[in-house]
């Protein structure tokens, strides 16, 4: 099995079977939605702290009602703007996951069907079935899945960092040493959940066999 790290080379084929508009049109999507969230966060702090709304003598006034109507709209095209960009990230991301996977599948399928028999000498016959059955299950349903959990908590981490920075601007001396944290805690659990992953893939191959 593989050691170390997972080779860029990977990641740019899926990238190409996704087909690179597609990657990035649905990155933008997201990237959109998420900044229309972190709007509609930081205009509903400004809307509460608004000392005009808060005198309840002003109620009946043309100029409370305005102000009113004016965060009330905003907050209301900001989720507008999140619940439409979600959608066509969702739309974009189903139909270029599937592509993808259908691609890979018919470049595996078009490579093994044209090996020399050298190559079915040396490679096991439970390793095939393992790349056909579980890995392409796996690009088919996990994969979309992780991504879309990755965007999410990587845009998440972001914005909660940015809303909370712009609230209490003294939670930024507490980032620095989070990261420093959070750095090493990768180092340490990425490299043993990747390998455990391989271990997994590949003590599943002689399984296939027996089938």
């Amino acid at each position: 099995s593989e050691v170390g790290q997972v080779k860029w080379s990977v990641f740019f084929n899926y990238c190409r079977a996704l087909g690179l508009i597609y990657a990035v049109l649905w990155f933008i999507f997201f990237l959109i939605f998420q900044g229309a969230s972190v709007g509609s966060n930081i205009w509903l702090s400004e809307w509460t702290g608004d000392p005009l709304l808060q005198n309840t003598s002003l109620v009946n006034t043309t100029e409370y009602v305005d102000a009113r109507n004016l965060y009330l709209g905003v907050y209301g095209a900001l989720g507008a703007t999140q619940a439409f960009f979600v959608l066509l990230y969702s739309i974009i991301t189903a139909i270029s996951m599937v592509r993808a996977s259908g691609i890979l599948h018919e470049r595996m399928l078009h490579n093994v069907l044209r090996s020399p028999m050298e190559f079915f000498d040396t490679t096991p016959i439970g390793r095939i079935l393992n790349r056909f059955s579980r890995d392409i299950e796996t690009i088919d349903n996990l994969l979309p899945n992780l991504i879309r959990s990755w965007l999410n908590t990587f845009f998440t981490v972001v914005s909660t960092i940015v809303v909370i920075s712009y609230s209490t601007p003294v939670f930024l001396a507490m980032v620095v040493p989070l990261s420093i944290l959070y750095y090493f805690i990768q180092r340490f659990y990425i490299p043993t959940s990747r390998q455990l992953k391989r271990v997994e893939s590949t003590s599943r191959s002689p399984i296939y066999v027996h089938f």
